[in-house]
Parts: structure tokens; C-alpha cells; sequence
């Protein structure tokens, strides 16, 4: 009976320091975008999505550190000038490093110097304000 006891307190002991592997951070970055005026130059025969689908389909959809993404736009309210983009990291210290990749990826995406430029500023543009928050699984995701 005495061998049982200390049998389970060895395996309580041994589960309780055992460590929790690490979620993945969740990234979640609201952007405050401001509407196109009619006549705008800068984004003469370009769409906004046309801006979202290029920094998707060239920065983060190829970024080996970001593990899963979703790009939601507001819908339906009061705002309709914001956008989130969640990321979920491979890990907390590939947060900078994976901004960094989709920033590289994307200016290699660019034949030249002068349409990289032009995205860049179309990019800034639309979309110069924004807040960040980090953000981590509270409970197991149904996806």
C-alpha cells in the first residue's frame, strides 16, 4: 500500500513539473485605413484589395514564420475603417524576424526599384495608423 502511495505522488510530482509546451502567440494588428478620395493619384487603376491580396499573397502567405493567418475586414457597424490581420507565430521571438521576412519577400517580389517604392507608399497610404496586440490561446481553438 505504502509503495502505491509513493508510486502515485512520484507520478503527480513528476506530471506537475512537467512543462506545458508553448502555444503559439497570436498577433493581432488593427489597422485604422483611410478611404480613397476620388481622383487620387497615387492609386490610379489600383484597388484597395488589389494592395491587401499583393502584401498577402507576397509577405505573409509564403513567410515560413507565420504558422496560420486571417485578414478580416470590418463588415458591419459604426467603423468600417479597420482591418485586422492575425498572425499566429511559430514562437514569440520570430515575431520581429517574421515582420522583417514578409517586408524582404515582398520588396523581392518588385522587378524594380520604382514599383516597389510605389506599393510601399500606396501601402503607408492606406494604411497609417495601427495597433498592435499579442495575444495568446486561452482555451483550445475548434480549428
Amino acid at each position: 500500500m505504502v509503495a502505491f502511495f509513493v508510486t502515485l505522488c512520484c507520478i503527480s510530482t513528476n506530471a506537475q513539473t512537467q512543462p506545458a509546451p508553448n502555444p503559439s502567440p497570436v498577433v493581432v494588428t488593427t489597422w485604422i485605413f483611410e478611404m480613397l478620395t476620388p481622383g487620387d493619384t497615387l492609386f490610379k487603376n489600383i484597388s484597395f484589395d488589389s494592395v491587401i491580396n499583393y502584401y498577402v499573397d507576397k509577405g505573409v502567405r509564403p513567410n515560413p514564420m507565420i504558422k496560420n493567418f486571417r485578414v478580416l475586414r470590418h463588415w458591419w457597424g459604426d467603423d468600417s475603417f479597420k482591418l485586422l490581420f492575425i498572425y499566429e507565430m511559430t514562437d514569440l521571438n520570430s515575431m520581429d524576424k517574421a515582420e522583417q521576412k514578409t517586408v524582404e519577400l515582398i520588396d523581392a517580389s518588385f522587378k524594380n526599384a520604382a514599383d516597389k517604392d510605389l506599393f510601399w507608399r500606396r501601402f503607408g497610404r492606406l494604411f497609417n495608423r495601427h495597433e498592435d496586440s499579442i495575444m495568446q490561446d486561452w482555451v483550445k481553438p475548434k480549428i
